[in-house]
């Protein structure tokens, strides 16, 4: 039986399986020629491929992006079409009139061309972990990014999860081959459907496994950040975190912890601009631009505070929750991938030769 799925499907098999595995080698090995690249988050907007400095991380931003698409275009054209061949020929009437049971007929096509195809990603996932974050050339112009490993799309491109991702898509694919038994109308479906739950995940579950940390800061803190503060690149690059934090959330709250509404618009701002060439030297404009932005901070503080606010709460996840997360989220998507087994084993029973 296994033998028999493999010359049925190779082709499909060889798609599933190479596509991520040519992307991992194709990627790491631009990235090993180039040195390797700063072990940052974010996503490189350098895309010119011809200055050599480019491109790694030009290969890498494109190797993402295609990561986070796979599980989509896998789950349409490998996992409907495992199943929709069969249903619009009907030759699946060949397969479940022999001795061969439904449950065997079915687990074996998973097994055979989808556990693979599922690995294959979980190795391009960690293959992209490793050139993104591993091949650091030992010394790095710093670039303050204010992202997180955690954050959309790195998180979902690098590491296993999207090894999960794949599962959950294919599985959703075969789901909809045996029950709408008509390929267009499946693919459309696992598109729509998966493209969705992977949108959700990033946006409303993920900031759920694990509770929060809370920053409070009071009104005068907030306003000392917006109109003082040290930006990070001023800041000794031994006190800087790569990696920051993943920010979940930042609203004003009352007394009591409750977000509050702000409307600056309310606010009631001064109107004695002046501009830089009303002064006479720069000294004197810096003394005006001081006594300005302390101005505003003072406005702003007793609007904000007049609407209800007490102070400003950020909730957030430690970027060293990483892997624990990766590990929560797959297993999340395997579950989901194991839920839709379920339902197809349900539809293959329902088969009627």
């Amino acid at each position: 039986m296994i033998w028999v799925t493999w010359r049925q499907f190779r082709s499909t098999i060889l798609f599933g399986v190479l596509t991520p595995l040519l992307l991992a080698a194709i990627t790491v090995a631009i990235t090993l020629i180039d040195g390797g690249v700063a072990p940052v988050p974010v996503l490189q907007r350098c895309l010119g491929i011809g200055e050599d400095y480019c491109t790694a991380e030009t290969a890498q931003t494109i190797a993402i992006l295609l990561t986070i698409a796979l599980p989509v275009v896998l789950g349409a054209f490998v996992g409907v079409t495992v199943f929709s061949r069969d249903l619009e020929r009907r030759t699946h009437v060949l397969g479940l009139t022999q001795s061969v049971s439904r449950r065997r007929w079915y687990g074996v096509r998973v097994l055979v061309v989808f556990v693979p195809t599922i690995l294959a990603m979980a190795l391009l996932g960690c293959a992209l972990y490793w050139a993104k974050y591993r091949t650091s050339p030992g010394s790095f112009t710093f670039m303050s990014t204010g992202e997180s490993r955690l954050d959309f799309p790195t998180f979902g491109a690098t590491g296993f999860v999207s090894g999960g991702y794949t599962a959950a898509g294919l599985m959703l694919g075969a789901a909809c081959a045996l029950a709408m038994r008509n390929t267009v109308a499946a693919m459309i479906t696992t598109v729509v459907l998966s493209t969705a739950f992977l949108a959700l995940l990033p946006t409303q579950i993920r900031e759920h496994y694990a509770t929060p940390a809370v920053e409070t800061q009071t009104l005068e803190q907030k306003m000392n950040d917006m109109y003082g503060g040290t930006p990070d690149y001023y800041r000794p690059l031994e006190s800087i975190s790569i990696y920051p934090r993943w920010n979940v959330s930042a609203d004003y709250v009352d007394g009591q912890g409750t977000p509050v509404a702000i409307d600056l618009q309310k606010c009631t701002w001064p109107d004695n601009y002046r501009d830089m060439s009303e002064f006479e030297t720069v000294t004197q404009y810096e003394e005006y631009a001081d006594l300005r932005a302390a101005e505003d901070a003072r406005t702003q503080i007793d609007c904000t505070r007049a609407q209800g606010a007490d102070a400003f709460e950020t909730k957030y996840h430690e970027d060293r929750l990483f892997w624990r997360f990766q590990a929560i989220e797959t297993a999340l998507t395997l579950l989901i991938a194991g839920l839709l087994g379920g339902l197809s084993l349900l539809l293959v029973k329902r088969l009627r030769p």
